[in-house]
């Protein structure tokens, strides 16, 4: 039987860092050129990144907040934060039990899940025509 000394604990050194910090935001700058340039939409999915402690919390600290915040609730409640860089939006969404389960950068002048999709405003006019 084992004890408690025998499991190997690692603990994260806040002191360490991936090098994924300045490349996310080398990415964020190229991709706002682009957008400005080209109207490209660009995103980055921050959970498939190897974080070291501490480093998405700098990245919140270096991009800021904005403005402007949605909250939508659509199979789950999502947040889109605009940071302080306009153009450049944290997306984060949700589960029932309030955990996190996908967090973006979108570089965008609005989020696309913000804008109302084709079928929903047919449907819209559909129901509206019922309604006259």
């Amino acid at each position: 039987m084992q004890d408690l000394s025998d499991i190997k604990i690692i603990v994260d050194d806040p002191a360490v860092q991936s090098g994924n910090l300045q490349s996310i935001v080398t990415e964020i700058y190229h991709a706002l050129k682009k957008l400005l340039a080209k109207k490209n939409i660009h995103r980055i999915d921050l959970r498939a990144m190897p974080w070291t402690a501490g480093e998405e919390q700098q990245l919140e600290q270096i991009l800021g907040v904005g403005e402007v915040k949605i909250e939508m609730n659509a199979m789950g409640k999502s947040i889109f934060q605009e940071t302080s860089y306009s153009g450049v939006w944290w997306i984060s969404h949700y589960n029932d039990e309030g955990d996190v389960i996908s967090r973006l950068i979108e570089i965008s002048y609005l989020p696309d899940m913000i804008f109302a999709q084709q079928e929903d405003i047919k449907s819209a006019l559909e129901r509206l025509k019922n309604n006259l």
